[in-house]
């Protein structure tokens, strides 16, 4: 029987978790945020407030939260366990991009909360929505990075059976 590498386990979660987050915040950045131009300010801020709401706060939140602590764990583990250069500098490269990402999400929050209070005006909405987008879509970038630099640290992490 082969014994557990605790840390690709960790490591492979942390794939899993942070492979959802950037799907949930690619899907808004290249899906629903275009369609705002084609449906208008008012018809998506309408369905920004439902989606939010809803489900988005009971989903978002907590899957960006966990990827977050998932990566600084696995990253500062591999710090201290010594791992291979390519693992513990694909790992802060995750870090450093995850750290982006929410600097990004830091920037487009309030926009986004401004809109689920403004008024249906187009000449309020849109401004809002352009704040949002502008930083979505730059935290997107980020997300989407720091995940493919977990899949690499991964594919290169001793004992994972990958690389």
């Amino acid at each position: 029987m082969m014994a557990v590498d605790w840390f690709v386990a960790l490591l492979a979660a942390t794939v899993v978790v942070r492979g959802l987050g950037a799907g949930l915040i690619y899907d808004v950045a290249l899906v629903g945020l275009p369609a705002r131009r084609r449906i208008g300010a008012t018809s998506y801020a309408t369905f920004a407030r439902a989606n939010f709401e809803v489900n988005g706060l009971k989903t978002y939140g907590p899957i960006s939260i966990v990827g977050l602590l998932l990566t600084i764990t696995i990253a500062g583990w591999a710090f201290a366990r010594a791992d291979s250069p390519a693992v513990t500098w694909t790992l802060s490269f995750a870090l450093f991009a995850t750290v982006l990402a929410f600097l990004g999400t830091f920037r487009a929050l309030p926009a986004i909360m401004s809109v689920r209070r403004a008024p249906d005006d187009p000449s309020v909405l849109s401004p809002l929505l352009d704040q949002f987008a502008r930083w979505h879509t730059f935290s997107a970038v980020w997300q989407v990075v720091a995940f493919v630099a977990l899949v690499v640290a991964l594919a290169v992490a001793p004992g994972s059976g990958i690389g």
